[in-house]
């Protein structure tokens, strides 16, 4: 599945925000994604393209110029998700809204389909139930299994 118009933009931005000519960019988009042209870039694709931008001094911002924060860290909790299953959560919701989506997104989620308000809450038992969801979410939508 490739990437949404919001991810094309996205991508064009960084390129322009870099300052990368456009021989430059399609050079990119060809060693990274096998592909010559920003439409054709699939979903799986764009995170990687986008951590290039990234080190190359490009930082996503919010509507009103704020750098966007990261989402929060959380360490060891007893009776809590691990540090490992947060991350895999995210990274799963990130792929099921194809990149679009945070952590107020993945919190109303938990609310309606387990009655957690956020990731921070979902116990450690419960974590494992959330990320099979998600999986079959994910393989329902077309997108095989994460990893």
């Amino acid at each position: 599945m490739n990437i949404t118009k919001k991810q094309v933009a996205m991508l064009r931005t960084a390129q322009r925000k870099v300052g990368m000519e456009d021989a430059d960019y399609r050079a990119m988009l060809q060693r990274i994604a096998g592909v010559r042209s920003t439409k054709d870039v699939h979903r799986d694709d764009f995170k990687t393209l986008l951590g290039e931008f990234e080190t190359k001094g490009f930082t996503r911002r919010d509507p009103k110029g704020r750098e966007r924060p990261r989402a929060r860290q959380l360490g060891w909790r007893a009776g809590r998700a691990s540090p490992d299953q947060v991350t895999y959560i995210r990274d799963l919701w990130s792929s099921f809204t194809d990149g679009e989506g945070d952590d107020r997104s993945l919190g109303k989620w938990l609310e309606r389909t387990f009655g957690v308000s956020d990731v921070a809450f979902v116990g450690y038992g419960q974590g494992q139930k959330v990320i099979a969801a998600l999986r079959a979410m994910l393989a329902r939508k077309g997108g095989g299994q994460a990893a």
